[in-house]
């Protein structure tokens, strides 16, 4: 069986997010008025394509967002060419356009298929033969910057596999907001991990933010966002109108969509301009120890919000600040072993950090967002809470401490 009837009022998506945060993602599609289904890797939903573009212009915790094009069962490599050309490949590109294709395993496909690049070839051949039967001509395949990317996920249970083509509307990943360059910081976090962290923390408006050990800002900016309610597709749409794959996609020229999606966009720069203005000093509090840290986070600042007024920096050693801010929500992504060098004392710089909390900043609630390892032991305060959670492949875990006084 294979679906293949575009409905745009009943359309299927797949919205994908980091690792461990697919419950949080589904609280969030289920808040924008959704009914998401937890699956592997991400939430999947059926809605009209109006929704499911205001799901990407509003969503802090996905990383793309697909929409199904086609799904068929296979027993062995070459089904995958038969039932794919049943796939009606004209309603989603033309020839005209480009593409590449991805193929996804999971674990139990792994043992029945072993190589994802044929399987992505016979996806390939079906689609251009599909169009040579059609049209006399076909689409060309464009691996840097196609104007449609084809995610193929296998599934395997029991004697069949379950094939899901996706095609995904974004392009680039909804976690690069455009506010920073990774290149410049090393091992930052993903922006939408840095949300999904804070999702978790129950973070409100209402919270006064401390960072202890901002490094690039990304908790402080994804917190000021969250706080202002500003759409986390803000400072793409406000310098580049159409940044998204899909405005070029077939199926959106052919529901003429062009114009309510502009007025979609000017309405959240408006928005969002609007709340940034209304920003006031006292809610956020950014501190770290290198003064180039500083800098990069008022410049990312600045690229987000056009102004850094609204935050209290400090450029201090948190272990000796001179005067720590009143704040009640303290969040922080200290170093790991993984990227100390040999002459830290990562053991002793856990240890002062709880005795610091302890010490210095009662009545709040503490975050410590690290590895999932032995190091949270030297802190030496009650935990309250854990969180696991993945950072690319380390496996870590958020911490929750209640600092009474």
């Amino acid at each position: 069986m294979t679906s293949n009837q575009f409905n745009p009022k009943e359309a299927l998506f797949f919205a994908s997010c980091p690792r461990g945060t697919e419950e949080l993602l589904k609280e969030e599609a289920t808040e924008l008025g959704l009914s998401p289904i937890v699956k592997t890797g991400g939430v999947g939903f059926k809605t009209d394509v109006k929704k499911a573009i205001k799901f990407i212009f509003h969503s802090r915790l996905a990383s793309r967002v697909f929409m199904e094009v086609g799904y068929f069962f296979i027993k062995k490599e070459d089904d995958i060419y038969h039932e794919a050309k049943k796939i009606g490949w004209s309603d989603y590109m033309t020839t005209n356009d480009t593409f590449k294709i991805n193929t996804l395993f999971d674990r139990d496909t792994k043992k029945r298929f072993h190589n994802s690049i044929y399987l992505s070839q016979k996806l390939k051949d079906a689609l251009v033969d599909h169009q040579r039967d059609h049209f006399g001509k076909r689409s060309n395949v464009e691996t840097t910057k196609p104007t449609h990317s084809f995610l193929q996920r296998i599934e395997t249970k029991g004697k069949s596999s379950k094939v899901m083509v996706y095609l995904d509307l974004c392009g680039m990943p909804l976690d690069k907001r455009g506010y920073r360059d990774s290149s410049v910081h090393q091992a930052p976090l993903r922006e939408n991990l840095a949300a999904a962290i804070l999702k978790s923390a129950d973070y409100t408006k209402k919270d006064k933010f401390f960072d202890p050990m901002s490094g690039s800002g990304t908790l402080l900016v994804e917190a000021v966002m969250i706080a202002a309610d500003i759409a986390p597709s803000f400072i793409q749409l406000k310098n580049v109108k159409k940044p998204y794959n899909f405005t070029r996609h077939k199926w959106f020229r052919d529901l003429d969509l062009m114009d309510w999606y502009m007025r979609e966009v000017e309405k959240i720069v408006a928005n969002s301009r609007s709340k940034i203005e209304k920003l006031k000093e006292g809610k956020f509090f950014c501190n770290d120890i290198e003064n180039d840290n500083i800098k990069l986070i008022k410049k990312h600042l600045r690229k987000c919000f056009g102004r850094v007024d609204f935050v209290t920096f400090f450029n201090e050693d948190f272990l000796k600040m001179a005067a720590y801010p009143k704040a009640n929500f303290i969040v922080m992504n200290p170093p790991y072993g993984k990227r100390l060098g040999q002459s830290e004392n990562i053991k002793s710089l856990y240890h002062n950090i709880g005795e610091t909390l302890k010490n210095q900043c009662q009545n709040s609630r503490a975050f410590i967002f690290t590895i999932k390892d032995d190091l949270h032991k030297e802190i030496r305060l009650k935990t309250s809470r854990k969180t696991p959670f993945f950072n690319g492949d380390l496996e870590c875990r958020l911490f929750e401490y209640q600092i009474e006084s």
